[in-house]
């Protein structure tokens, strides 16, 4: 989350923004509100279906519930931000913003965060898991409890600036999350805008190294490079399940490769960061246009997490989706036709179903 400005028009003016936009901007404006509004959806439909699958113990309950979560803050932030600024005027979306843009930052950001740390959790889980396979350690009602530690530390952590004078903005008609103190911003806003590009990318190498180790663990590399310097010990295939079930097998190797996948999507914003502070020239050469496609591809990659880590990537909650999506055609069918019929009775008692 960067904190810059962008040069802003400031002249009055009485016509709302989508008036003064060409058609390829209206364009643009409009699909940054339809993307995360469509996700939205998504991460609702996820949600119920999780939830109408909870006695699954394959699907990693607990952490798609909290990522859905999430991803319905965030999207709704995100949607509200780019109607509110499309339907005003200028003044009118400043108004707007220093009315309740603090709040909705902050609920944005803390969205974003959660995912990040959520995604340290599962490596660790990871870890944990391949360290002792059958620990208890990470049961959905433990994970709910860590993130609900994590939310409380995070939500502590937002709300410290928020309270201060250096408190951010997001500022649509900006591009940019705007300091209360710009040029300055508070040390923990400074602090979580240089480190936490750390955090995907560490996530990411634990969570390769971690397939990398299964894999040779699978396949006796080990034991095989261990014989090599040993060389009058006879070579025994000592492979080994390292799950204590098929099912549990298949359920931690779709986590780490959802944790990968969550790790690899959330750098690609961060490295979006990165390249502004490390390039800022760069960034300051392009055109309006050039800095709006570079600012609506960031931002609108957050609401395509959900979708592609557990719709795109795993196969196991797609089927979820779609079987839960079956289940409410089906029994919206039944009642059109089981309402579409009814009993009439004939003189001598008998019975007849008539279709309507």
């Amino acid at each position: 989350m960067e904190t810059s400005t962008l040069p802003l028009d400031t002249t009055t003016n009485p016509l709302p923004t989508y008036q003064l936009l060409s058609f390829n901007q209206l364009l643009v404006h409009l699909f940054a509100i339809i993307f995360p509004g469509a996700f939205f959806a998504f991460d609702t439909i996820l949600l119920m279906s999780s939830i109408s699958s909870r006695r699954d113990s394959s699907i990693p309950l607990a952490y798609i519930v909290v990522m859905c979560l999430r991803g319905m803050i965030s999207n709704f932030v995100l949607v509200l931000q780019y109607f509110i600024n499309l339907i005003t005027t200028v003044q009118g979306y400043e108004d707007f913003s220093k009315l309740l843009g603090r709040e909705f930052t902050l609920l944005g950001t803390f969205s974003y965060l959660i995912a990040l740390v959520i995604n340290v959790l599962m490596s660790v889980n990871r870890v944990a898991v391949v360290a002792k396979p059958m620990n208890m350690w990470f049961s959905n009602t433990r994970v709910f409890i860590f993130c609900g530690i994590i939310a409380i530390i995070i939500l502590i952590s937002l709300i410290i600036p928020y309270l201060s004078p250096c408190y951010v903005v997001f500022m649509v008609n900006r591009l940019a999350f705007v300091s209360g103190c710009a040029p300055s911003r508070h040390p923990i806003t400074a602090f979580q805008n240089t480190y936490t590009i750390i955090l995907p990318f560490s996530c990411m190498l634990v969570n390769l190294s971690i397939i990398f180790h299964l894999r040779f663990v699978r396949n006796n590399t080990y034991i095989i490079f261990w014989h090599k310097f040993k060389r009058n010990e006879p070579i025994r295939n000592t492979s080994q399940p390292i799950f204590f079930s098929k099912q549990r097998a298949r359920r931690d190797l779709m986590m780490i490769r959802q944790t990968v996948t969550l790790a690899i999507y959330l750098s690609i914003y961060e490295f979006g960061a990165f390249i502004i502070k490390v390039f800022p020239d760069l960034y300051t050469d392009l055109s309006l246009t050039g800095k709006q496609v570079y600012f609506y591809v960031r931002m609108e990659s957050i609401p395509l997490m959900n979708f592609l880590i557990y719709f795109i990537e795993t196969k196991k909650t797609r089927a979820m989706v779609c079987r839960f999506l079956k289940k409410g055609a089906k029994q919206d069918s039944n009642l059109v036709t089981v309402s579409h019929h009814r009993t009439v009775s004939g003189p001598q008692g008998n019975t007849a179903m008539v279709t309507n």
